[in-house]
C-alpha cells in the first residue's frame, strides 16, 4: 500500500498515526471504461485517481449532458463524499473514460483528517475552490463563447490527453462533452473542415492545422 499512498496528494501532511490509519482503512478500487462511479447517493468517501481519467458531468432537463470537469491521475474526486461538506450538494454523475484505478478513502476517515489536520483541510478547500473557479469559467464559455471556439479548445485538449492529432471520436461523444447536439457538432466540424483546420471521417477527426486550431480556440483554451 506504500506506493499507493504516494498517489494521495496530501499524504505529506499526515502524521505517522494518520498514515497508519490510512493504510489500514483505505482500499484499492477499479472501474472499467464506461462505468458510472457514483451509482447511488451513498457518501462512500473520496477517490484519489492512480491511473486513467474520469469525466464529471451534469444531466440537463433537455436530455443533454455537459461535462463539468475532467480529472486525471493524482486528482481527488470529492463528489463521492459531499456529505462531509455542510450545505454542499453536487448533483453530478462521474464516468470512467478509460479503465481507472483509484484509492478510496472512507468518509469517516477523511472527515476525521479534515477536522484534525489543517494541511488536509486546506488541501480539500483548495480543490473545492478550484472546482468553483472551473465552473464559473465553464458558465462563461457556454454563455459568451461561440461553439466553434469551444469545440476547437476541446479538440486541442483531447489531442493533449491522447498525445495524437488523430482523434477517434463520435460526434455524439463531443456533443456530450460540450452540452450540445450531434447535429450542431457535425455542422461545426464541417465548417472547420472547409477552413482546412480538421479532416473529418466516420468516427475519426484529424487535426490538419494545429496553429489555426489554436488561433480559433483563442481564450477558450483552459
Amino acid at each position: 500500500m506504500d506506493e499507493m499512498i504516494e498517489i494521495i496528494p496530501f499524504s505529506s501532511t499526515l502524521s505517522h498515526d494518520e498514515e497508519a490509519k490510512l493504510k489500514r482503512m483505505a482500499k484499492r478500487v477499479h472501474y472499467k471504461k464506461g462505468d458510472i462511479i457514483n451509482k447511488s447517493s451513498e457518501c462512500s468517501g473520496i477517490l484519489a485517481i492512480a491511473s486513467g481519467h474520469v469525466k464529471v458531468y451534469s444531466a440537463m432537463e433537455s436530455g443533454r449532458d455537459i461535462t463539468l470537469f475532467t480529472l486525471f491521475k493524482r486528482d481527488l474526486i470529492l463528489f463521492t463524499a459531499t456529505c462531509i461538506f455542510r450545505d454542499l450538494d453536487f448533483s453530478v454523475h462521474i464516468r470512467a473514460e478509460e479503465d481507472v484505478d483509484a484509492i478510496l478513502i472512507p468518509t469517516v476517515l477523511i472527515d476525521e483528517m479534515r477536522r484534525n489536520n489543517i494541511g488536509v483541510s486546506n488541501y480539500l478547500c483548495s480543490v473545492l475552490s478550484q472546482s468553483l473557479s472551473d465552473l464559473v469559467w465553464l458558465i462563461d464559455q457556454i454563455l459568451n463563447k461561440r461553439l466553434d471556439k469551444r469545440l476547437s479548445a476541446f479538440l486541442l485538449e483531447q489531442a493533449g490527453i491522447r498525445k495524437s492529432t488523430e482523434l477517434e471520436m463520435k460526434h455524439d461523444e463531443i456533443a456530450f462533452s460540450l452540452g450540445s447536439s450531434r447535429e450542431v457538432i457535425t455542422r461545426t466540424l464541417s465548417y472547420l473542415e472547409k477552413e482546412g483546420i480538421v479532416e473529418v471521417k466516420r468516427g475519426k477527426i484529424t487535426i490538419a492545422d494545429m496553429e489555426k486550431l489554436e488561433e480559433r480556440a483563442g481564450d477558450s483554451i483552459r
